[in-house]
């Protein structure tokens, strides 16, 4: 059917709101309604088909009172109307807005009777420029719709219990599921929906109704919307232990979006996800790379107290990655920033991994342990302290061995373990993990107990090194034959000044 407007039936509607204030019955005034409903609906009169679709919804709602809300008979009423062959998108629109505002609280007043005939600027009051009041009035709602709106508002969640208002969102989620024009109002009422599953404590039933958004593709929902919705997508399945699909929610939201000041407060609530999701996978390093992000934020900065308390974290972290390249270049930025004056304890930690230097276990665990332990990190009331202080550990073990790797070629293993400050099998395990790791180049000898961390060299290898030190000597022998030569020069000349003196 065409979308361009054949008659004004305005006239008709106005004509049938008195009647229908007149009309007990609640049934005879929908029929009433749906009669002429179908008249302006193929005439394409948008904004009475609004207004009837709008009608009915509140007659219903109202009639005999918002405390008696005959549910069943709206749910049936919105669905019909929904559904009516070619009817119009932006009537339907305003029919599911009108139904949604019965489910927020009673907001505002509404003056007169939803069966008052109004002006077109009832509410705005009159301009006399023709010209004028059509642009002041662009992009503004007609004051007949908005009185209806208003009406619904005054009357909101009145009555309704949490089963009548789940039974409304039910319909609403029915109505306009494939619908791209109310994308917006399916979203919003997925959302209440999702939010009634989990005050019921069925996160499961929740995350799967807001996972059937996929808010990033909605091109009429507001940038921080959809953030909120993904935001709450995260959350709810990091409640259920899915981290797959938290991980890739999160990869749905740009992070350049929370460089703006007014966006802070959701990436404060991005990055706890994320920190909370990294630890239960145990991604140390990653933990800190979001810690780091954290302590970024101007609010986070300014608290002092709360910026040592997570740059203690970013050290902690830190110190609990495994070593590889992009451990190594934090470790250095970490190192070199500012603010480890207000952590003096934990700017020693981090300078003993990062000095090229022996560190005794036992020295490590009484120095550094009663501080370390006394955070949520290393907390026992954590599940995983004990897998964290462990880890520390083995980060203590991997960086002695790459301190021993520097200053030694060759070790015997029972040495290598007596500087480890571990039996035999537990360095030679340790030694191994590094090794396969490509961390370090070593060798074991097992029958000779014997490390050796000279790496082999290719027969190219090793030419080319002979040809450099070759290179280098002739160069050194052309040299020293120069400045040979040089002392013969003067020598020469002193004596033939001599013998002419003479």
């Amino acid at each position: 059917m065409s979308e361009k407007q054949e008659a004004d039936l305005t006239p008709d509607v106005d004509a049938l709101l008195p009647r229908l204030a007149e009309t007990q019955s609640t049934p005879e005034a929908l029929e009433m309604i749906a009669a002429l409903e179908k008249k302006t609906r193929g005439a394409s009169d948008l904004l009475s088909t609004s207004r009837l679709l709008m009608t009915a919804v509140l007659r219903i709602r109202t009639v005999p009172d918002a405390q008696h809300t005959d549910m069943a008979l709206l749910a049936e009423t919105i669905q019909t109307y929904a559904k009516k062959h070619g009817q119009l998108k932006q009537a339907i629109v305003r029919m599911v807005q009108l139904a949604m505002t019965f489910l927020h609280d009673p907001s505002g007043s509404a003056t007169g009777s939803i069966y008052d005939v109004l002006g077109k600027d009832t509410l705005t009051g009159d301009v006399d420029m023709a010209d004028a009041d059509e642009k002041e009035r662009q992009g503004k709602e007609d004051d007949r719709i908005s009185a209806l709106f208003q009406h619904g508002r005054a009357v909101g969640s009145t009555g309704l219990d949490d089963e009548a208002r789940l039974s409304l969102i039910e319909t609403l989620r029915e109505v306009t599921a494939g619908k791209v024009f109310v994308e917006i109002e399916r979203a919003r009422v997925t959302r209440m929906y999702s939010d009634m599953m989990y005050a019921r404590g069925d996160v499961n039933a929740a995350a799967d109704a807001l996972q059937e958004l996929a808010v990033e593709t909605f091109g009429s929902l507001e940038r921080r919307e959809k953030v909120e919705f993904i935001l709450e997508q995260m959350r709810l399945n990091l409640e259920r232990g899915d981290l797959h699909r938290v991980n890739m929610f999160a990869r749905k939201i740009n992070t350049k979006f929370f460089v703006e000041e007014d966006n802070h407060d959701l990436k404060l609530h991005y990055y706890d996800l994320m920190i909370r999701c990294a630890m239960r996978e145990r991604k140390h390093l990653d933990v800190c790379k979001y810690y780091r992000a954290v302590l970024d934020t101007p609010r986070v900065a300014s608290d002092a107290e709360r910026a040592a308390d997570v740059l203690k974290n970013v050290i902690m972290f830190l110190v609990l990655a495994p070593y590889d390249n992009e451990q190594s270049d934090l470790m250095a930025r970490v190192e070199s920033g500012e603010g480890l004056d207000a952590v003096p304890e934990h700017r020693s930690l981090l300078k003993c991994f990062s000095t090229p230097e022996l560190m005794r276990w036992p020295g490590i665990e009484s120095l550094y342990g009663p501080l370390l332990r006394a955070t949520p990190v290393f907390s026992k009331d954590d599940s995983d302290a004990e897998y964290r202080w462990e880890q520390l550990h083995d980060r203590v073990v991997e960086h002695n061995i790459q301190v021993v790797s520097k200053y030694y070629t060759r070790i015997r293993l029972e040495r290598l373990a007596q500087l480890l400050d571990l039996d035999v099998d537990a360095a030679e395990s340790a030694l191994a993990e590094l090794i396969s790791k490509h961390t370090i180049y070593a060798r074991i000898d097992r029958p000779a107990g014997v490390v050796d961390f000279s790496a082999r060299q290719s027969d190219a290898s090793v030419l080319n090194a002979w040809s450099s030190d070759m290179s280098a000597l002739l160069r050194t022998v052309e040299k020293v034959s120069h400045l040979v030569n040089k002392e013969w020069a003067v020598q020469r000349a002193g004596l033939v000044v001599t013998a002419r003196d003479s």
